[in-house]
């Protein structure tokens, strides 16, 4: 038997030869103590503790420390893994996700061209690559009432031909009726004062007998009529310039889609037409 005694606390410990070079941990004050062959004599103050020596403290010294080693270096990978950047093949493809689920095509206007020839196995008609156009301004019907200072300007921004309609919201008679080609605008003037219906009719191939387009005709009107004031000042005539547009952009007037009848209403082949 050999004495070892803790260098922190002076607390001895007895065990065998055969046990150099091992440790044991101090259970006075946690300190780790190496065997080695050598006698240390004892204090008269220090008491002694006969205890086997055992590598259970050492064991759980390497199992915290691998413990440790293990966590960090599970930290480590984490890191890089997320730090990693995106190559931009990802991001394209991300940011399409993400437009795919926050946005949703309601419409879109047809490309001024010739419809894809699947269509045509579909029942469309395709779009004509001849077809009866005015020019722009052409009167549909000569004008009522020119004693009026009011101007309208419309604009057509769409892939295909219109005629406009500006009657009387009250009596429905036409005031002015004209031709607006695609991509073109048309400016009328000497509007009287008044509350103006505004109607417009789209498409390709006017008919002037039938008044209409024979290639997919839609009819639409504005949900707010039209209204001319005028009134004189001591600097002249104050009057109204009113601006539409027949395409779809920002503003704060909406449109709504009604029948040919009701784009005629009031209009004089309708009236003959009724008669007959």
């Amino acid at each position: 038997m050999i004495d070892i005694a803790c260098p922190k606390c002076g607390v001895i410990y007895h065990t065998l030869e055969n046990n150099v070079g091992k440790q044991i941990l101090c259970t006075n004050c946690g300190n780790v103590i190496t065997i080695v062959l050598a006698v240390t004599p004892r204090s008269p103050s220090a008491r002694t503790i006969s205890k086997p020596v055992t590598t259970t403290g050492t064991k759980r010294q390497r199992r915290y420390v691998f413990g440790i080693v293990a966590a960090i270096a599970v930290i480590f990978i984490a890191l890089l893994f997320f730090r990693h950047p995106k190559t931009p093949k990802e991001v394209v493809a991300a940011n399409k996700a993400n437009d795919a689920q926050k946005w949703t095509v309601v419409s879109e206007e047809s490309p001024p061209a010739d419809l894809p020839k699947s269509e045509s196995s579909q029942g469309v008609e395709p779009r004509p690559t001849e077809y009866n156009s005015l020019p722009t301004g052409t009167r549909i019907e000569q004008d009522s009432g020119t004693a009026g200072h009011g101007k309208l300007t419309v604009e057509n921004g769409t892939s295909e031909d219109a005629v406009v309609r500006l009657s009387d919201a009250t009596t429905d008679q036409t005031a002015r009726w004209f031709f607006v080609k695609a991509h073109s605008s048309a400016h009328v003037s000497r509007i009287p004062q008044g509350n103006y219906r505004l109607a417009y009719t789209t498409g390709l191939n006017w008919v002037e007998s039938d008044d209409a387009f024979s290639w997919q005709p839609t009819y639409d009107e504005f949900e707010r009529n039209l209204d001319y004031d005028e009134r004189r000042e001591s600097e002249g005539v104050k009057y109204h310039e009113i601006r539409v547009s027949l395409n779809s952009v920002f503003g704060n007037v909406r449109t709504r889609t009604i029948t040919r009848e009701e784009f005629l209403r009031g209009h004089r082949h309708t009236a003959l037409r009724s008669e007959n």
